[in-house]
């Protein structure tokens, strides 16, 4: 392998420009995001929380809620830490900035509504309190991000050599939005990836140079110190380990081998065993795991390979960026991008492996990156297995191998096509840093800005008066159209602002069918879960958003109704709505369209050939059962108006003498080709009738114009069958 010069080595000044930016761009993730609303934020800091009130570690009891939840059965070194950091601010506000957002939606991205996982005034809280202990710590992960950063560089250089393959392997960490998103957050991975890249720099450098008593003394610390921040420190034990059965059996130095094997052993055994025998003591397992799927949640169903197919997306999409509590995700194809990225590296990596397959020395040090990923990631998987973890950004620990093996397989790929090719990756590694920079604006902080008060209401909007208490709704915009199970339903509610409430109330819009079911729901604080009523402003009027997941196994077709009330959340008190004259309101519909889900054949006695009306909709058949007649349909087209079907039984002389007119459920405007639809009607005779035969009519009518669907039978009206009295 050549080696680079001093000067080469020494060239930094590309890593110093990577690094004001990585800072940059994590100051603005860190201004995105409010505080402890971050993956897992909320129960990081309350671990902080808690040690640094009590100075000590708190036991941790499965059932029992706490500040801290799970990650009271993490190792404590980063905690510890934050709590030197943190202790002599005032935190004593804490209880009130992680109120509980009661409809908060964890873990769910493509939600619309409820992102935040507490409760905000503001998303920029003023720095004071609590809020300035949560920026503290998010500045110590952005430190320990620079760190990542660097050791990711020098581990990239010592792989390949290359200054380009280092440069790329750093800005592909720096830059990675969830690498950002993460190291700008409260958050003891950062302290386990950071000490795990120098671990992993540091093994390359033994690899290449030998043993030394030195290194070998740094390793066990960073070892020690890794597994005191989290267990997956522990994974880089057996492939150091490795390094040196390697080194000691290529430059025969048993010697240098038994120095790290036991600075190894002792080193950890004095500075982090103590930890592991505290959980034998209180849980009766060496990791604290049992305990924290205890406390976490265990997974309710069996886990196999088809599960691990299925959550892959976590993995894939948890890498490069999942906002929030787990529920935010950015530009679709950016994620596409990045696959294609991973593939075509990968590619690279197989032609490197075999271009240098006889070369032990150049490709021992591979392997071994390769061997921690396989490692984690199993690791990762046995984890996930027992509780739901399936989130990419868990092998951030082990970045200082992902990214200078990623680097590498670019290199070699764009080099074997056309040397100069090699040079686009750094720009790769600006537009990435450029998306970077779009993704907190555009996917993040909007997802926690609550909307402001407006003067006036759409001109789209229509009108409509309910109160509820100290509001009123006066007004809702929604499409006219057709959904089917699995859409989502846009709608817009316009509140006014009545009086001051002094409780937080909470809002839902439930999707209503014809019978009344429920097929979609959200339930809700205002503002999509950002906004209290307590602190709206008195005569202010809000525009407010949702976007109503229809459930994916309704059936059967109709018109579609969105029901809107309020209630407070805490004692279930509903609050009763009324009209401008105070008169009490059974309930508030608003028309939302139609629905369009999946419906049986009708079943019917009498088939017919398809009867034709208006060449949009097809008799195909009946059931008359005394004064009950069932009608089935099949749509041609789409109306471009809303039809009745009449239904007359007429005498000899023409006249009227039953009748059963009805509209379809799902009005004819939503009907599309190839539709089946049935409409039921009740024939109501005139009290008298005489015996005799008559003649059952029917046909299509509007009820504005009452013209008719034209057919080819006099008057439109078409002779279904005749009837004896």
């Amino acid at each position: 392998m050549t080696r680079a010069t001093t000067a080469e080595r020494n060239h930094l000044l590309p890593l110093g420009l990577i690094l004001g930016a990585f800072v940059v761009l994590a100051l603005i993730y860190a201004w995105a995001t409010p505080p402890l609303e971050a993956s897992d934020e909320l129960w990081h800091f309350g671990m902080v929380d808690v040690i640094a009130d009590t100075g000590a570690l708190p036991v941790q009891v499965p059932g029992v809620e706490t500040a801290w939840e799970q990650e009271g059965s993490q190792p404590p070194l980063y905690y510890a830490l934050g709590a030197l950091l943190v202790r002599s601010v005032d935190r004593s506000d804490f209880d009130n900035l992680r109120e509980p957002n009661p409809h908060a939606k964890a873990g769910i991205p493509g939600a619309s509504d409820n992102k935040n996982l507490v409760l905000h005034d503001t998303p920029h809280p003023p720095l004071q309190g609590t809020a300035l202990a949560v920026y503290l710590l998010r500045g110590l992960g952005v430190l320990l991000g620079c760190i990542t950063v660097v050791a990711v560089y020098n581990a990239a250089w010592e792989l390949a050599s290359r200054q380009l393959i280092a440069l790329v392997a750093a800005g592909i960490t720096a830059f990675n939005p969830m690498f950002l998103f993460i190291s700008a957050s409260v958050n003891n991975d950062n302290l386990v990836t950071a000490l795990n890249s120098l671990i992993l720099w540091q093994m390359l450098v033994m690899l290449r140079r030998g043993f030394s008593p030195w290194r070998s003394l740094a390793l066990a610390v960073l070892i020690m110190l890794s597994s005191l921040s989290k267990l997956s420190g522990l994974v880089l034990v057996p492939v150091v380990a490795l390094a040196g059965l390697w080194i000691a059996w290529q430059r025969r130095d048993v010697r240098g081998l038994f120095v790290l094997g036991g600075l190894m052993a002792v080193v950890w055994l004095v500075g982090a065993g103590w930890w592991y025998a505290r959980n034998l003591t209180l849980y009766g397992e060496l990791f604290g795991t049992q305990t924290m799927v205890a406390v976490a949640g265990p997974r309710l169903e069996p886990f196999t390979l088809v599960t691990l197919l299925e959550e892959f997306e976590g993995f894939r999409v948890g890498y490069w960026g999942w906002f929030g509590a787990v529920n935010i995700t950015t530009f679709p194809g950016f994620y596409r991008v990045m696959d294609a990225v991973v593939i075509l590296a990968l590619v690279g990596l197989l032609l490197w492996l075999i271009r240098h397959r006889r070369h032990t020395g150049r490709l021992i040090p591979v392997l071994l990156l390769a061997l921690v990923l396989v490692t984690g990631s199993i690791a990762l998987i046995g984890w996930t297995a027992q509780t739901y973890a399936s989130q990419g950004r868990l092998l951030f620990p082990y970045v200082a191998a992902t990214s200078p093996l990623l680097a590498l397989g670019l290199d070699t790929l764009l080099r074997r096509l056309r040397d100069w090719l090699a040079t686009f990756a750094l720009a790769g590694v600006g537009l990435l840093a450029a998306f970077a920079f779009v993704v907190p604006f555009a996917s993040i902080a909007p997802q926690y800005a609550p909307p402001l008060p407006l003067n006036t209401i759409s001109t789209g909007a229509k009108p409509v008066y309910a109160r509820f208490g100290d509001v009123a709704l006066i007004a809702y915009e929604t499409p006219d159209r057709r959904y089917e199970p699995g859409d989502n339903v846009p709608i817009t509610v316009y509140w006014q602002v009545l009086e001051q409430s002094e409780r937080d109330l909470s809002l839902y819009l439930h999707a209503v069918d014809a019978a009344g079911d429920v097929i979609g729901r959200i339930d809700t604080f205002p503002g999509a879960g950002r906004l209290r009523t307590t602190t709206w402003e008195p005569g202010a009027i809000y525009a407010d958003f949702y976007q109503i997941p229809l459930d994916e196994g309704a059936q059967g077709r109709s018109q579609l109704r969105v029901q809107v009330g309020w209630w407070h959340f805490a004692s279930g008190e509903v609050i009763a709505p009324e009209d401008e004259n105070g008169t009490p309101l059974e309930s508030v519909m608003l028309d939302a369209g139609g629905f369009a889900g999946p419906a049986p054949e009708p079943e019917v006695q009498t088939l017919v050939e398809p009867v034709r009306f208006g060449g949009v909709i097809d008799l195909t058949g009946y059931t008359l059962d005394e004064n009950q007649l069932t009608l089935a349909w099949r749509a041609a087209g789409t109306p471009q108006a809303d039809y009745t079907v009449f239904v007359q039984v007429l005498d000899a002389g023409n006249r009227i003498v039953g009748q059963g007119d009805a509209p379809p459920d799902l009005p004819t405007r939503y009907w599309r080709s190839g539709d089946d639809v049935t409409t039921e009607h009740t024939i109501t005779y005139q009290p008298a009738l005489e015996a005799g035969e008559y003649r059952l009519m029917i046909g299509w009518y509007r009820p504005d114009d009452f013209s008719r669907l034209e057919t080819a039978s006099p008057d439109n009206a078409y002779e279904l069958a005749r009837i004896t009295r």
